[in-house]
């Protein structure tokens, strides 16, 4: 029902239509709209006609005072008519005026004082509202110190003033109000010197505290404000670390400029108090603006001469005040907890160590007043002390170490992911890393780059990293460089890219400090990264070992060259690992990556043993028929013989080559090696393929030259052996040259002894022959340069050997690139041709000389080309 209705209700027809619970709601709507006419009518009233009702009332006034002035009047004029009337009246009536007059008194100083009473109590509320709490406690001191006056009052009176009742339990309530905004003011994050020194001197002049109680009180109201900044919720972790600091360097100051003198004057403090307490302070009552009342005059001395005092001399003798050290020494400590328990959970909300570089920079950015240095000296604080670097530094550098160690955690996961996907897709390709010759024989685009060191082309080629393991060599760098992007600020100030120059001087101490902690962080970098990274091996180890067959050998290949490239190639890798300029972790990784990969390339060896193993069979069939069918074109020698008589001429056969077999297994062991890039394979997997094939090969023979052979056998054989043990036995491995010797000494002894002599010369030679002629397609079964220096071929000096060509897959016999085509018939001079100009001498080498000179790569194939063609087109064609 609107209030429309209400107003044009049909009171006969309402109580016909509706029920008796209606009719009481609408009574009470009635009632509710009655009121609120009234209600506006009153407030109408009140605008519209304000200065009439305040003229009204002003007249109502001025008839009551002249009524009374006019009455005053009338008593002065009888009681003068009385006293003259009355002049000689007797000394008895004096007395009893002088009686009445002195209970008048007694009733106008008590009359006063209930006024005061009154009069203090809403000064003490008007100073509470303002905040002047200490203005509120002088009030609150002197309405307390007349109320035990009213006490001392003759009870009679008391008996007619029940309204000291009322005030008394006012003041209790006034005293508790007063602790409460003092409290509060003493908690606020943000508060100036004199509010502090007001508020400590409430509490002082009403609770009576010593120095070090007051102190006290202080400090825990100071950490209270410090838990409020930790416990408020902020738009940032920034934010907040800053509003702590800026709490807590406010607490600093407050104490020195409150406790501590300052230029051979008191602190806020002790001055403030003695302008309350001291002998010269002015009295409680002078500070109040009291209504005008001839009742004043009546205000007793002991009122108007009050001022607070205290049992201790506070004011006295504060020049050269110190704190107590202990007390500053257990505010440090307690708030040092206080703040690490609160940053606890909130640190774990920056997941960044670039994050914690920006809570630094605000916190940092707080300017401190140039008297800090004194501050912190008169107040016994730590050498040098600084409120972030006290408090925060500690938790900001383990929550780096935190971050630090948790985002390499993860990148090793991630990059652990990637290995396992990559191993897995790998087989899935037909292109795999059994045989890598589709990848470094065909020529792409983007073989060579306009740019440098972009890891790509033939750059990869010529090392034998194919496209997974380039791409997971970037994945795991992009890891590492996402690191050192995130902590190249913090560390260093600047970002990851400036980092080649100086972000400090190296005298300023500001900024040393700053980056106090670098050091140590990037040793925990470094520490965790050689930590970590030192899983991916025995993933590697653990993930294959359920791996048979095809498939170990394949993701064997793959693992091993990842680590080999990774070596090499994750240069924000390495600076991780080196970060403290300290090598040796590095190398600590590159060592067992190393290890683990030629572990890894282990397996392959084996899968080619096994094949070798199968393969060699072939040799043992020592029938007259495969012998025949295997045996190559002997040397035919003719030989003389001197007597006295005449000379003696025969012929011999020697074996010229190796045996078909023993030629199809080592073009099988080359095939091997060309399928893996033989210029990409270390060292010592390079021996060990040769001596565990050769060594499978020799026992072979073992077997061979313990059958009944005839002496053509024995021979072919032994050239076998000799040929096999020249071109591919260590000279260093003399186990296997004394196993060989052995097999070599029962073939010669199905010898006939005097053929042997005869022969042996001669097998030599055709050995050392074989070797030259085959060294061009046997010479990646070569052990090292140094193979063949006695047969007199060419050596590589040492560079080399470590870094070998792209195009070394042999050793030839001369200087020469290409000494594969036969030349038929000698060099002719062309006609036209002349010589050229002069001709470049080498000097000999000496200790000043330097052992290499480099060369224009693409001039040495120029020159390759002519010397090529210009044999095609003199000694191949003529």
């Amino acid at each position: 029902m609107n209030r429309s209705e209400l107003t044009h209700l049909d009171v006969n027809k309402l109580f016909e239509e509706r029920s008796i619970d209606e009719i009481i709601e609408i009574e009470k709507l009635l009632d509710a709209e009655i009121e609120r006419k009234r209600n506006d009518l009153r407030s109408m009233v009140g605008d519209r006609y304000k200065d009439i009702l305040a003229a009204s009332d002003a007249i109502k006034s001025m008839k009551t005072i002249s009524e009374n002035i006019v009455f005053n009047i009338e008593e002065i004029t009888k009681t003068c008519e009385l006293l003259i009337g009355t002049n000689n009246s007797s000394t008895l009536i004096a007395a009893e005026d002088t009686e009445i007059e002195k209970q008048r008194n007694e009733e106008r100083v008590l009359l006063i004082q209930v006024r005061l009473a009154i009069f203090l109590n809403e000064q003490i509320w008007v100073a509470l509202d303002s905040g002047n709490n200490l203005d509120a406690t002088q009030y609150y001191l002197l309405a307390q110190h007349i109320y035990m006056g009213l006490n001392l009052t003759k009870k009679e009176y008391l008996g007619k003033l029940p309204l000291l009742d009322h005030l008394k339990l006012n003041l209790v309530t006034l005293r508790t109000k007063i602790f409460q905004n003092v409290t509060e003011k003493l908690e606020s994050v943000e508060i100036t010197p004199e509010e502090t020194s007001q508020n400590l001197n409430a509490l002082m002049l009403i609770e009576n505290q010593t120095n070090d109680q007051l102190l006290s009180i202080f400090i825990r109201h100071r950490k209270t404000a410090l838990q409020t900044v930790i416990s408020t919720q902020y738009s940032s972790v920034r934010l907040q670390i800053a509003a702590m600091v800026k709490c807590l360097i406010t607490t600093v100051l407050l104490l020195h400029d409150c406790f501590i003198y300052n230029d051979s004057k008191n602190g806020l403090l002790w001055e403030e108090l003695n302008n309350i307490v001291g002998e010269n302070a002015a009295y409680t009552l002078s500070k109040l603006e009291l209504p005008v009342t001839p009742l004043v005059s009546y205000i007793p001395d002991i009122i108007k001469q009050f001022r607070p005092k205290l049992k201790m001399s506070n004011t006295s003798g504060q020049e050269n005040k110190q704190v107590d050290s202990k007390i500053v020494e257990s505010w440090l400590k307690s708030t040092k907890e206080k703040v690490q328990e609160g940053l606890k959970k909130n640190l774990q909300l920056v997941t960044t160590v670039k994050g914690l570089f920006l809570v630094r920079e605000e916190s940092l950015k707080i300017e401190l007043p140039d008297s800090w240095s004194k501050v912190c000296a008169d107040l016994q604080l730590p050498e040098n002390f600084n409120i972030w670097y006290y408090f925060f530094q500690k938790l900001i550098t383990s929550r780096a170490e935190n971050l630090i160690s948790t985002i390499i955690r993860n990148s090793l996961h991630d990059i652990k992911n990637d290995i396992s996907a990559s191993l897995k897709n790998g087989l899935k390709v037909g292109k795999s890393e059994l045989d890598l010759r589709w990848y470094a024989w065909k020529e792409d685009s983007g073989d060579v780059s306009k740019f440098e060191n972009d890891h790509t082309g033939l750059t990869m080629k010529t090392k034998g990293f194919s496209h997974s393991v380039v791409n997971l060599c970037e994945k795991l760098d992009q890891q590492f460089l996402a690191l050192l992007e995130d902590v190249s600020q913090y560390l260093h100030g600047t970002e990851y890219n400036a980092m080649s120059s100086i972000p400090y001087l190296l005298n300023d101490y500001k900024f040393k400090r700053k980056f106090i902690d670098k050091e140590e962080l990037e040793n925990h970098l470094m520490l965790e990264t050689s930590k970590y990274s030192l899983e991916i091996p025995k993933y590697l180890i653990d993930f294959l070992s359920d791996e048979t067959g095809t498939d170990l050998v394949a993701k064997s290949l793959l693992s091993a060259r990842f680590l080999q490239a990774s070596c090499s190639l994750c240069a924000s890798f390495q600076k991780c690992c080196e970060f403290g300029n300290e090598p040796g972790e590095w190398r600590k990784i590159c060592d067992t990556f190393t290890k683990t990969s030629h572990s890894l390339w282990m397996n392959w060896v084996n899968s080619t043993v096994a094949k070798t193993t199968d393969e060699v069979t072939s040799l043992s069939d020592v029938s007259p028929e495969s012998m025949m069918e295997f045996l190559s074109r002997w040397d035919e020698i003719e030989i003389q013989e001197q007597t006295e008589e005449k000379i003696f001429k025969s012929q011999i056969k020697v074996p010229l080559k190796p045996s078909i077999p023993l030629t199809n297994l080592l073009v099988q062991l080359n095939q091997h090696l060309s399928q893996i890039l033989p210029y990409t394979l270390p060292k010592p997997i390079h021996v060990n393929f040769i001596e565990a094939n050769i060594n499978v090969i020799l026992k072979e023979y073992e077997g061979i030259a313990s059958k009944d052979l005839n002496q053509i056998q024995a021979l072919q054989f032994l050239l076998d052996v000799r040929f096999l043990t020249t071109l591919c036995v260590p000279r260093e491995n003399s186990q296997m040259v004394n196993f060989a010797q052995s097999i070599c000494d029962k073939l010669r002894s199905k010898i006939d002894p005097f053929d042997l002599d005869v022969f042996y010369s001669y097998l030599q030679n055709n050995v050392r022959k074989a070797i030259s002629q085959s060294q061009t397609l046997f010479g990646c079964l070569l052990p090292s340069t140094t193979q063949l220096m006695n047969l007199g071929t060419y050596t590589k000096n040492k560079e080399q050997e470590l870094n070998p060509s792209l195009m070394a897959f042999s050793i030839p016999s001369t200087n020469a690139w290409f000494p594969l085509l036969p030349i038929t018939v000698p060099s002719q001079k062309l006609p036209g041709q002349t010589k050229p100009e002069f001709t470049e001498t080498l000097p000999k080498p000496s200790k000043s000389t330097p052992k290499k000179t480099t060369q224009d790569p693409a001039s040495m194939m120029r020159q390759g080309a002519v010397s090529l063609f210009g044999n095609f087109s003199t000694d191949w064609f003529s």
